[in-house]
């Protein structure tokens, strides 16, 4: 067997050097963030299954969805600017003719500490592209940020799945 070279790694080497250039990576995008913010650019993010979120609101079987866009705003370090953008709502009954708006709360859950809960009111109606707008404060670095909804009447009943994004933020 001429040229033949056996090169014997064990398994615990290959795992410390993979745990150390994962350390050094999440060190460096801590340390320096994602530069300096000049504009409102879309933050980059990893979610499990969608960015659209489906619920039902307080009356009359009101139901309906909406997307989740988040964006660093400009010149704020640690701020997380998240827009809710309505799909359209519908309801059935009299009270969704008379009062055609479905209300709930908006739940941000963020990697801020333990885990940080902060509660929005919204009102979406029948019509598509209605916004939300919601600043929330997670600070910089890698986060994961978790927006559900919980009923309008009682905060602590989360009502939807909800949608977890993985993002670095300025």
């Amino acid at each position: 067997m001429i040229g033949e070279i056996s090169v014997n790694v064990g398994g615990d080497e290959v795992r410390k050097a993979c745990l150390l250039l994962v350390a050094v990576a999440m060190s460096a995008m801590t340390w320096w963030g994602a530069g300096n913010v000049t504009a409102e650019p879309q933050l980059p993010r990893v979610t499990q299954y969608s960015e659209n979120v489906g619920t039902f609101g307080d009356h009359d079987f009101c139901h309906g969805a909406f997307n989740i866009g988040m964006v660093a705003p400009k010149g704020k370090r640690g701020v997380v600017r998240i827009t809710l953008t309505s799909f359209g709502f519908t309801g059935n009954g009299s009270g969704w003719a008379r009062d055609p708006k479905c209300r709930f709360f908006a739940l941000v859950n963020t990697t801020a500490g333990f885990g940080k809960n902060e509660y929005f009111p919204v009102a979406f109606g029948r019509r598509p592209g209605e916004r939300v707008t919601i600043e929330s404060h997670p600070g910089s670095g890698p986060k994961a940020v978790t927006v559900s909804t919980s009923s309008s009447d009682r905060r602590s009943d989360i009502q939807s799945f909800g949608a977890t994004m993985y993002t670095i933020v300025p």
